[in-house]
């Protein structure tokens, strides 16, 4: 794995997932059969027990109690100021702290807290990247005052949601950043209209009326992905430092461009975190805090154009990366360095996530088939299932990285750019890697690996329901069923460096 270079110590990077089966006590080929019975009879028992739709009701959840409201305002406030400090401690730790990665702060920040740990903290408290992310901090700051230069009062948003004018406020007078959260969370949790055997195109209806899309999202997400994967140099510090300079600047620019509804839609880690927390049992619609059952939200999670390739390109690159640890792949890549080895990586990871489009494609085909429903209005629908599966993998592959190595954030933060600070008295933190044994984490992995998959099932089945009747529900499942059996098997054999 590319990221790897990160630590000095070549083994305690490599850490970064399980060491291989024998850190299990049983067979892999017996943990295998064991979770792929598990999807399937977890199959079974939702076609016996489970034939109404749940989720979409639920997804709306109920209010919670007044003071929850106001720790939620508070909350916002604060994390608001930290994101803008976070952006300017990396950029300044990217551009000209200490160019050795092993006493600077910034990949550790990137690759594991931010990228790792707001994908944990999505999936279980909810959408904090929403408050979080200093680029929607800045460009409503820079709304407001250009608004103020102008002498133009603040104006709510239009009718229909959308942002009225970007940065430069050009079309119309900019809202405030309450209305603007507001009205965007309002159309993101807008529930659908239910299917009904007499419009069952109506998934892929509601998403080509979906304002906006998501390919501009994609495309960072696969720009960073490949940055920690497959560029040789992924934790150089000036590397760092410059890519995190220019997407600050081209999103900057978007959204000066095509106002702010597009910075929701194009800032790809913004677009994953709120997917993944759509599983999350808390969330904000109409400006209140929620409380949901967990899963729901999926139910009403908008699929705009490229959602699904944005779901596969972020499910494909962390089977690579669980693909880079194994032998096959170390025959592949071994003695190579610097623009050859980049090239590998790319010709690797993009194969493996067309490999994960093709079997995903593979199931949508044949419940095509059964259902008579074109593929590209399935593909749409079920997409939100393989979410699960997602979050699910972030845990499986990355649950000891987060564990040990993110730790080393507390030692970082007394020293950011590698000056010999201590400012917190926490410079000289050391990471006790023997607190977890590796019998511990290795069942957490496997667990999260077979539990992702029953619950996408689940979602996939609810949806069904919905879709069709009991029976034709069931049969359109089969091979989607198929799919979730061969994630599993496959994602055992990548976590455990099969």
């Amino acid at each position: 794995m590319a990221a790897a270079a990160l630590w000095v110590s070549a083994d305690v990077a490599a850490a970064h997932g399980v060491g291989g089966r024998l850190d299990l006590p049983v067979p892999l080929w017996q943990l295998a059969w064991a979770a792929s019975f598990a999807v399937a009879a977890s199959f079974v028992a939702l076609g016996m027990f489970w034939d109404t739709p749940k989720f979409r009701a639920a997804a709306a959840g109920r209010v919670l109690p007044g003071p929850f409201q106001a720790a939620c305002r508070v909350q916002a406030t604060v994390v608001r100021t930290l994101g803008l400090l976070a952006l300017a401690v990396l950029l300044y730790a990217g551009l000209a702290g200490n160019t050795n990665p092993s006493v600077n702060i910034a990949p550790v920040a990137v690759y594991i807290i931010f990228w790792v740990g707001l994908q944990v903290v999505s999936v279980l408290v909810g959408d904090v990247w929403l408050h979080l992310s200093p680029f929607t901090t800045i460009a409503d700051g820079s709304a407001r005052a250009w608004a103020r230069l102008r002498s133009r009062p603040q104006e709510a948003e239009r009718a229909d949601g959308s942002p009225a004018g970007g940065i430069s406020g050009n079309s119309a007078r900019p809202p405030g950043p309450a209305a603007r959260e507001r009205s965007e969370q309002e159309r993101e949790a807008r529930p659908q209209r239910p299917v009904s055997a007499a419009n069952k195109s109506r998934d892929h209806s509601d998403c080509e009326r979906g304002a906006g899309n998501h390919w501009w999202a994609t495309a960072s997400v696969f720009g960073f992905v490949w940055l920690e994967l497959a560029f040789h140099d992924s934790t150089g510090i000036r590397v760092l430092g410059a890519c995190l300079a220019a997407y600050t600047v081209a999103l900057l620019a978007g959204a000066a461009a095509f106002g702010r509804g597009w910075l929701r839609d194009a800032e790809g880690f913004g677009v994953l975190f709120t997917k993944l927390s759509a599983m999350a049992p808390l969330h904000r619609e109409g400006g209140a805090l929620r409380l949901r059952a967990p899963l729901a939200g999926l139910a009403a999670l908008p699929v705009k154009r490229g959602s699904v390739a944005f779901i596969l390109v972020v499910l494909g690159s962390t089977t690579f990366d669980g693909f880079t640890r194994s032998s096959v792949w170390l025959d592949v890549a071994a003695q190579r360095t610097g623009w050859e080895l980049t090239a590998v990586n790319t010709v690797g990871l993009v194969f493996v996530i067309f490999a994960v489009f093709v079997l995903y494609r593979a199931a949508i085909a044949g419940m095509a088939a059964i259902t008579g429903d074109t593929e590209r209005e399935l593909a749409d629908a079920f997409a939100p299932s393989l979410m699960p599966i997602a979050a699910a993998y972030t845990v499986a592959h990355y649950f000891s990285y987060l564990l040990w190595e993110g730790r080393q954030i507390i030692a970082h933060i007394s020293d950011p750019f590698g000056r010999g600070w201590d400012l917190f008295g926490t410079a000289t933190y050391l990471v006790d890697y023997t607190a977890i044994s590796t019998d511990t984490i290795a069942w957490t992995q496997t667990a999260a690996i077979a539990a992702g998959h029953v619950l996408a099932v689940a979602v996939a089945h609810d949806r069904a329901v919905e879709r069709w009747p009991r029976r034709l529900a069931m049969r359109s499942q089969y091979p989607m069923l198929a799919v979730m059996i061969c994630y599993t098997v496959i994602g055992l054999l990548l976590l455990l460096g099969a």
